[in-house]
């Protein structure tokens, strides 16, 4: 890879980490059909085989901080290594103190700033942007970014649509090292004010409900930021190994696939067997399928995304 913002900063991922509540509910075969409306969100496949639940002990910042752990293990650094701590969340809303600092605390990492970002299901891009920009100053050297989310509450509870979504978390450590060494070479985070009734909360429960145009407008939103970070790389589709999305469903998916022209087959999600878990999902199936040994050392990885503000962003880095 030969260009992008963040070459020659020596900004690589040094680990991975995840979380996914105890309780794993298997989605029935004999869900209740989804209104029209609602089938154009989802797709004629639910696309979600299971699903995991937090109980009341598994609060956001608790499952953040498991995710946190593991990153930190997968890294081989201590908490006290970390300069910065960058929380995103989405899903739970109304909260006061922000989450960032009791996180960081709970880690054990005294010395870090810690503090929120929010872009719905854009966060883990939106999180590694703003962790990027910080480290490039030479203040910091080491961040942890940490993605939790509760989406399954936030669905209606009797819809076909409301077992797509699912509990849990991600974390990547992100370290400045080495010129020579830059890894991630791109990422973008743009903002679409036209788009902000495509997928909002509604009444007082704040229950999630999205127009049927989603797929369409998440398609086109990431594929725009697709498209920047491929050009100002001088790469096409054919210089990247896998794509590890965010889905947001199968509608979604397929049509963001067929937006950015990859082949399905490079396409890696934890969609089919922990939910839709909004900020999470990219961190955590980057965690998952390293740990598994898919995605490895050298792998160029491209990860879009797109929710609701309205955002899209991508990421361009190599294992």
């Amino acid at each position: 890879m030969s260009g992008g913002i963040w070459m020659g900063k020596g900004l690589s991922f040094r680990g991975f980490g995840h979380y996914f509540p105890r309780h794993c509910e298997e989605i029935p075969a004999d869900l209740p059909e989804a209104p029209e409306a609602e089938a154009a969100v989802l797709g004629p496949d639910l696309g979600v085989e299971r699903r995991h639940l937090s109980d009341d002990t598994e609060t956001v910042p608790y499952m953040a901080v498991e995710a946190g752990r593991h990153a930190l293990r997968n890294a081989g650094l201590e908490a006290d290594d970390l300069d910065l701590v960058v929380f995103s969340s989405w899903s739970q809303r109304r909260y006061a103190p922000e989450d960032a600092p009791r996180i960081a605390m709970r880690l054990g990492a005294g010395r870090a700033l810690a503090f929120d970002v929010c872009a719905a299901c854009v966060g883990f891009v939106h999180s590694v942007q703003t962790a990027a920009a910080m480290l490039t100053s030479h203040q910091w050297r080491r961040a942890l970014v940490v993605c939790s989310d509760q989406f399954s509450r936030r669905l209606k509870p009797g819809r076909r649509g409301s077992y797509v979504g699912g509990d849990g978390a991600g974390a990547a450590v992100l370290e400045a090292g080495s010129p020579d060494d830059s890894r991630l070479r791109d990422s973008v985070v743009l903002s679409y004010g036209e788009h902000a009734g495509v997928s909002k909360a509604r009444g007082s429960a704040g229950w999630t409900v999205s127009l049927p145009s989603i797929a369409q407008v998440a398609a086109a939103t990431a594929g725009e930021a697709t498209d920047l970070v491929l050009r100002r790389a001088g790469m096409t589709m054919a210089d990247v190994d896998w794509v590890v999305p965010h889905p947001g469903s199968t509608r979604i998916s397929e049509e963001l696939v067929r937006r950015i022209g990859a082949d399905p087959a490079m396409v890696l999600t934890n969609l089919r067997t922990r939910g839709q878990t909004t900020s999470a999902t990219i961190p955590s199936a980057l965690s998952e399928f390293t740990e598994s040994g898919e995605l490895r050392k050298g792998d160029v990885i491209l990860s879009p995304a797109a929710g609701a503000g309205w955002f899209s962003g991508a990421l361009l880095y190599q294992l």
